[in-house]
């Protein structure tokens, strides 16, 4: 009888403890916003993947408490917020549950579809996203 051979280079079991240490952000919108700002908020979704919450469903009953209160139970560590008022466009990173928390103002942004509108071969990217970007621990 022969024996089949184990698959043992791609099934590799992941370390619950890399895990639980692996930062997870939300990006959410603080008020009601333009349709670019909108598409902003979704452009660093996409580019803060496999560890963000790509598809939150946010609705304008809530409130930034509530993404808090969430969080812990989600194991989310970190929010980005993008708010904007009549003079400004604001970016706050923040570390949950208790901060510390760092305030940013944008000049100027591009969304990715004008980008990609732009380029002669436009590459989208499909699933570039889906995996965590490698990281030199040996620097």
């Amino acid at each position: 009888m022969v024996h089949r051979r184990k698959k043992r280079r791609t099934h590799v079991p992941i370390d619950p403890a890399v895990l639980e240490k692996t930062p997870k952000s939300f990006v959410i919108k603080s008020g009601s916003v333009s349709a670019d700002v909108a598409q902003l908020v979704t452009d660093l979704r996409r580019v803060m993947e496999p560890n963000t919450a790509t598809h939150l469903k946010e609705r304008e009953k809530n409130k930034t408490k509530d993404f808090v209160a969430i969080a812990a139970q989600l194991s989310v560590t970190h929010m980005l917020v993008v708010s904007e008022s009549e003079s400004s466009l604001n970016l706050k990173i923040g570390r949950l549950p208790r901060g510390p928390t760092v305030y940013f103002k944008i000049e100027s942004f591009s969304p990715s579809k004008d980008v990609l509108a732009l380029q002669k071969n436009p590459k989208s990217p499909g699933s570039d996203f889906k995996t965590p970007p490698l990281v030199n621990a040996f620097c």
